[in-house]
């Protein structure tokens, strides 16, 4: 027996953490002590790894991850697993996304934070480093992005 459901009642299932997402539907670029980093590779995958934040690729209405996807512009979500650290960044997640060349941050709530002061003191910057670098590798090789002007940590 074949269940349909419609995306709305997906998007409730993934919001309820009740819907297990595929390997195939996302890629694990970095997985360290404190942080693990994803990209999602469909629109349900970001709305599950984006569930909870004010991101326009992981929203339900106007969603904007297939845009996005079709100019290769895919975006990095980063969990934080350390309560220290997301207490001191004020967040559970974060966001790389790459737009004309510019690697731009955003925390949960869509708003830019300064994440190289954030990561120093919590002694955390080559970790958080390592992450950008996994990112700008995966967006050269897997999306053949030629070169990055500016970086948060710039």
């Amino acid at each position: 027996m074949k269940i349909i459901i419609s995306e709305s009642q997906l998007l409730r299932l993934i919001k309820e953490d009740k819907y297990k997402i595929s390997k195939d539907d996302r890629v694990v670029i970095s997985d360290t002590p404190n942080f693990k980093q994803i990209i999602p590779l469909t629109q349900v995958a970001a709305c599950k790894y984006g569930g909870g934040t004010k991101w326009c690729v992981s929203g339900e209405k106007d969603n904007k991850y297939q845009f996005y996807k079709d100019m290769s512009w895919d975006v990095s979500m980063v969990m934080i697993k350390n309560p220290e650290i997301q207490e001191l960044f004020k967040t559970k997640k974060f966001a790389f996304n790459i737009y004309q060349g510019h690697i731009e941050l955003h925390n949960d709530l869509n708003q830019p934070f300064y994440l190289k002061k954030l990561s120093e003191e919590a002694g955390v910057y080559d970790e958080v480093k390592s992450l950008l670098d996994d990112y700008i590798n995966f967006m050269v090789s897997e999306r053949g992005l030629e070169k990055v002007k500016t970086t948060p940590l710039s």
